[in-house]
C-alpha cells in the first residue's frame, strides 16, 4: 500500500470517528437521568389556592401586600422564589413590581438585582415556616462563638 492511501485511510478513519462524535453529542441517551438544568427550565405548575393563600398569609406577616392574582401571575413568570422577592423587594425599596420585572427582563440576575437594591437575595425570612429572623448575619451560629478579647474590640472604636 502506497503513502498516499494510508494516508487517505487515515483521514477517512479520522472523519468518521470525528463525526460519529458529533452524531452521537446530539442525540439524547435514554439511559440518562434528567439533569438539575433540565428540571429548572422546566415550567412550574401552577400553584394551587392552598399555596396562594399560604405565601400570601407569609407575606402579609412580614407586611408586604399583595393579591392572590398578582401572586400567581408573577409565579407563572418567575418561579415562587422569584415573586416573593419581586414583590418583597417592590415593598422595602418603594420600587414598583413592574420595574424590578424590567431588570429581570433585562437579564439582570436575582444576586446582581439584590446587591444593586441593596437587599437581602433570599427569601427565607418570609417563607421560613416561623424561622424570621432567627439567623441572620450578626445571630448566625459562627457569629456567636467567642474569637477572644480582640473580638469585643470594635475595629471602629
Amino acid at each position: 500500500m502506497s503513502r498516499s492511501v494510508r494516508i487517505g485511510l487515515f483521514a477517512l478513519l479520522l472523519l468518521a470517528v470525528a463525526g460519529g462524535s458529533a452524531l452521537a453529542a446530539g442525540i439524547p441517551r435514554v439511559d440518562r437521568a434528567p439533569s438539575f438544568a433540565d428540571a429548572s427550565e422546566a415550567p412550574e405548575t401552577p400553584l394551587t389556592a392552598d399555596e396562594v393563600a399560604r405565601v400570601l398569609d407569609r407575606l402579609e406577616a412580614r407586611g408586604v401586600s399583595a393579591d392572590a392574582g398578582q401572586l400567581a401571575d408573577l409565579a407563572a413568570t418567575y418561579g415562587l422564589g422569584g415573586a416573593v422577592r419581586l414583590l418583597a423587594w417592590a415593598d422595602s425599596t418603594g420600587m414598583t413590581v413592574a420595574e424590578l420585572r424590567a431588570m429581570r427582563d433585562d437579564g439582570m440576575g436575582w444576586g446582581r438585582m439584590a446587591r444593586e437594591l441593596e437587599v437581602g437575595p433570599g427569601i427565607g425570612w418570609i417563607m421560613g415556616n416561623g424561622h424570621a429572623g432567627s439567623h441572620g448575619r450578626a445571630t448566625a451560629p459562627g457569629q456567636l462563638k467567642d474569637h477572644g478579647p480582640e473580638a469585643a474590640e470594635s475595629p471602629d472604636e
